[in-house]
């Protein structure tokens, strides 16, 4: 009796044929197990095979296409077309099959038999046959729907983001005009009490009280006008009236409105003058109030007895800049990522003995931007604060022209 390993080896041929058949029963359990699937074109770009899952997942007999080219599909008005995918796009794909070109994620959308919109993303691969006559194509689909509805969701949102935004922005601007008007006259008669225009008041508490009046008017005015500047900017109805001005001017200019504040606060203002004549092309009104911001937030957080300095530096590691430095108690990097926020407040050492709407650093960085420069923080608790307004090399020039 033959033992079974006495049995002869299978012929190379029959083998080859055995591992053929597996090989191609094994793609086949496959396809049918993926949770995508798979199809064949044939050289006439007729589709010729589909795995079983397509028709589960599209919801479209097998039928329906085999045999037929997405030409043919396309003069039965087959194709759903949306604003995902256009009738236009549908022939650029065809146009790509017919070039016999590789594409991968073509957006297919289909209506499901039970009625509602299924995206299909297809991908395919030209074959070509051992003398190089292109012999159709192989490729896979996958249902995509989940994620066109998110991007959907997530286009809706953002939308309705933006409309509340410009309609946040039209709010702050009518509210500060409409806040000005009352406050001007508050601050105009508060002006003439103080100045006692009229003759003299007869109670001298009186005039204390005016002056009082005088000064939260001014400050309340101030907060209308950065919220009415940060409502243009986000509007972007804020323009520039850009002019050629030496730097000096601008660092003088800056330190002549901060002066009286520094030295009621008891701060020393100390101005480096460039030592080449330099000028910087912008608007003064806008540049003015940047460096302001910049210096009564120096002046407001500086110890009694501090120096707040203003330079000019043509030659900064980033480009030439004007610099604030105070000798404050400093913030670390999440604080200064919050200050630049509008209406932020930091609840820290820096913060505690100062009020403020937090608008400061936030319109000065966004005026910056407006005139395509940079707002630069560096500090570090215990190490004062460096603020660097960087300046793009077109509005920078050397010399007085």
């Amino acid at each position: 009796m033959t033992s079974q390993n006495d049995r002869p080896a299978p012929a190379p041929a029959e083998s080859a044929s055995r591992s053929a058949a597996e090989e191609a029963q094994r793609f086949r359990d496959f396809a049918e197990a993926a949770s995508n699937w798979f199809w064949e074109m044939d050289s006439g770009l007729r589709f010729c095979w589909f795995s079983d899952s397509f028709e589960r997942i599209s919801g479209v007999p097998q039928s329906h296409l085999l045999g037929r080219s997405r030409r043919d599909m396309l003069a039965l008005a087959d194709p759903v077309t949306d604003e995902i995918t256009s009738l236009q796009d549908w022939w650029d794909h065809i146009a790509v099959l017919e070039a016999h070109r590789p594409f991968r994620n073509f957006i297919h959308p289909r209506i499901h038999p039970d009625g509602h919109k299924v995206y299909l993303s297809i991908s395919g691969k030209p074959i070509f046959d051992a003398a190089g006559r292109f012999a159709g194509y192989r490729g896979t689909g996958a249902d995509i729907t989940d994620r066109i509805e998110i991007e959907r969701r997530l286009r809706e949102a953002k939308e309705m983001a933006e409309v509340a935004d410009r309609a946040k922005s039209r709010f702050l601007a009518t509210m500060s005009h409409e806040l000005r008007t009352p406050l001007n006259a508050i601050i105009g008669f508060a002006e003439i009490m103080d100045g006692q225009r009229f003759g003299p008041m007869g109670e001298p508490r009186y005039q204390g009280y005016a002056r009082d009046i005088l000064s939260s008017g001014r400050h309340l005015l101030a907060i209308i006008n950065d919220i009415l500047d940060l409502a243009r900017l986000d509007a972007a109805q804020m323009e520039l009236d850009d002019a050629w001005m030496p730097v000096e001017e601008v660092m003088d200019d800056a330190g002549r409105h901060i002066a009286p504040v520094a030295a009621a606060a008891g701060i020393r203002l100390r101005l480096v003058a460039p030592e080449a004549a330099a000028e910087v092309l912008a608007d003064q009104r806008r540049m003015r109030q940047v460096l302001l911001n910049l210096l009564s937030n120096a002046v407001k957080f500086s110890p009694r007895g501090g120096v707040v300095t203003l330079a000019w530096r043509p030659d900064g590691p980033r480009g030439p800049a004007l610099v604030v430095t105070d000798p404050g108690p400093g913030m670390t990097e999440d604080e200064i990522r919050q200050a630049v926020e509008p209406f932020s407040q930091i609840a820290h050492h820096r913060t505690r003995h100062h009020e403020g709407t937090g608008l400061g650093l936030s319109l000065a960085r966004r005026l910056c931007e407006l005139h395509g420069a940079r707002l630069e923080l560096e500090s570090a608790p215990g190490e004062g604060l460096t603020a660097s307004i960087v300046l793009p090399g077109n509005r920078v020039r050397r010399g007085n022209a």
